[in-house]
């Protein structure tokens, strides 16, 4: 597991450079497809921005966006300037080098800082930030165009050497072999943009398209195990599979058939058959993207196709679909009892894989954080439905949204993953619900109708709960009275009526000035349903061991709230003219007057 966890914080690290600036990676593909000579629209003048964007924002992008992950804006700064120099000191597209030089910098300036924090003279903050940060940053920019240029051109070289080996022996199908076993551990962000992008751009530039862009974004494998699921799979396996194959071929999200394979690994191998047939047959074809498919759809691969050649990158989806199909269909056909992963929670290793409604709950939920690896994919999707959900339920006042499991908000009240992130997820000391579905999960309807229940809790204090110009009884009969109203309030079971019993034999809850406020024991907390007040009014009193109270008070806290109520009802309670009046009134409406701030 710690060799995993460290594959995996390498893996997010290099993704993490890359996928916040996918957008300009699509855009240079886009006018590389569509202008360049022999493109959809070839245009001259357009296509002189090809160039400049390969060799300098993309690389300066990533350099800014490693720097800034390590280092804060400071360290972005520097990151750029650094891979200027290495930029400018070679002729190869330095996308590695800017994976170098980006955190390097981010380091160097966040030592840095760290070193004079609280020893920089008053008024001459802003001096040392600024000469600080220019002279680290052309420090590194010297290097990196005397060393670090130079020697990253070779190590590229040497890369591209091996990858352009591999094309030649027709050897390149067996990427699949490493990478979709990666893949379906959620390092595919990690696989796809932090390795397969650098290298496939780097080829590009050099023959116009790569087919390293299709080893992992390819969706025909991933919908061939829906498929299978779907045609031959029982219970929750079929029901969630279609919706699933929409998704995958069209959204580009891959991870939303990963809990697929984790619950049988056997499907593993259909998977990497899938990708391997797909890969053999763009290599028959010569067939490759002119940039990468971000997300990984149908969609991405047609556009990214270069003119010409979109029907060969259709079929390989399908082929890869279809050989995948056919390998899984007896997998799961011979597996009666395999029903997908809504049904199944995997047991995380041993841990507790998620928590209960009631931790969930301790504290009111304002927002929802669905999270995946990257925060783009999967997590987007759930948060989108799920919000769909919440809207349409009225739960207008609850926010839901995605972020990447690394960067959890501080204000968030839970936090839904899937269960392989449920540990990652952990860390952030967020309340964590680990699924194995984003589209159909028995945990998120929990959630739901959780919130719903949560948000439709009875007022704390309403006219029912309010009895005036009682008969004088005895005290058991009077704290049983303010019970049975909150059962029939809603507000709590029946076995916190026994409590608060319970309670008056270990302790009189007499409290003075002629007011009793029962309540139940610590442990009948279980039993209380929603915080609640009724209200009792005796003229001629209840003796409470000796002492005459006028005012039976009976409440039940939710979770911590018992303390909070008990100081409100002692604010409200404490000026003796109010109490007069609530020991004399007749009048509902105007005990709720008086008590109505208590919420």
């Amino acid at each position: 597991m710690e060799i995993k966890g460290q594959i995996q914080r390498f893996g997010r690290s290099l993704s993490a450079m890359v996928m916040p600036n996918i957008g300009a990676f699509i855009a240079w593909g886009l006018i590389t497809a569509i202008f360049i000579e022999g493109g959809w629209m070839p245009n001259e003048h357009i296509a002189k921005m090809v160039s400049p964007m390969l060799k300098y924002l993309l690389p300066l992008l990533i350099a800014f966006t490693a720097g800034k992950n390590v280092g804060g804006y400071r360290g972005g700064v520097a990151g750029a300037v650094a891979a200027m120099g290495v930029i400018i000191g070679t002729d190869t597209p330095m996308f590695l080098g800017a994976m170098i030089v980006g955190p390097i910098a981010g380091w160097c300036v966040k030592k840095f800082d760290k070193l004079v924090e609280n020893k920089i003279a008053a008024g001459f903050e802003m001096l040392v930030d600024n000469f600080s940060l220019g002279i680290i940053a052309m420090l590194l920019a010297i290097i990196g165009y005397l060393l670090i240029g130079h020697a990253v051109s070779w190590v590229t070289d040497a890369l591209s050497r091996g990858v352009n080996w591999m094309l030649d022996h027709k050897m390149n199908p067996l990427l699949a072999v490493l990478v979709d076993p990666a893949k379906v551990l959620f390092l595919n962000n990690a696989v796809n943009h932090g390795i397969m992008t650098p290298l496939g751009i780097q080829q590009a530039a050099e023959t116009g398209q790569s087919m390293l862009f299709l080893v992992d974004p390819n969706p025909g494998p991933g919908l061939g195990i829906l498929l299978a699921c779907w045609l031959f799979g029982k219970g929750s396996t079929r029901d969630s599979a279609p919706g699933a194959m929409v998704i995958q071929l069209f959204g580009g999200i891959h991870e939303i058939y990963f809990p697929y394979v984790l619950a049988r690994p056997i499907l593993l191998i259909p998977v990497m058959v899938g990708n391997i047939c797909a890969l053999s047959f763009f290599t028959l074809v010569n067939f490759g993207l002119v940039a990468p498919a971000s997300p990984g759809s149908l969609i991405s691969i047609i556009l990214m196709s270069p003119r010409g050649k979109t029907l060969m990158g259709i079929a390989g989806v399908f082929i890869g679909a279809a050989v995948s199909c056919l390998l899984a269909w007896p997998i799961v056909k011979r597996r009666p009892d395999f029903q997908g992963t809504t049904d199944r929670e995997p047991s995380d290793n041993g841990t507790q894989s998620s928590v209960s409604m009631d931790d969930v709950l301790e504290t009111a939920i304002t927002k929802v954080v669905f999270s995946c690896d990257a925060g783009m994919g999967s997590s987007a999707l759930g948060a989108s439905r799920f919000k769909a959900r919440l809207l349409k339920a009225g739960l207008k006042t609850v926010d839901c949204t995605n972020c990447a499991v690394g960067e959890i908000p501080a204000d968030a009240s839970v936090v839904v993953c899937q269960h392989e992130l449920a540990e990652r997820a952990r860390k952030s000391g967020k309340p964590v619900i680990a699924i194995s579905n984003f589209l159909k999960d028995p945990a998120l309807d929990k959630l739901l109708s959780t919130l719903q229940a949560s948000v439709s809790a009875p007022q704390m204090l309403s006219a029912e709960n309010i009895s005036l110009g009682l008969p004088s009884e005895s005290r058991e009969d009077a704290v049983r009275r303010a019970g049975e109203m909150l059962v029939s309030g809603g507000y709590v079971t029946s076995e916190y009526v026994d409590a608060m019993l319970e309670r008056e034999k270990i302790v009189s809850t007499y409290m003075g000035d002629g007011v009793a406020i029962p309540h139940g024991t610590s442990e009948a907390k279980r039993s209380v349903i929603h915080s609640g007040i009724v209200l009792l009014q005796y003229p001629q009193g209840v003796d409470f061991d000796g002492e005459t109270a006028y005012l039976v008070v009976g409440i039940a806290g939710k979770e911590d709230r018992h303390l909070e109520i008990l100081s409100k009802i002692a604010e409200v309670l404490g000026d003796q003219a109010t109490l007069d009046r609530l020991r004399t009134t007749p009048e509902i409406s105007e005990v709720l007057d008086i008590l109505g701030t208590i919420s």
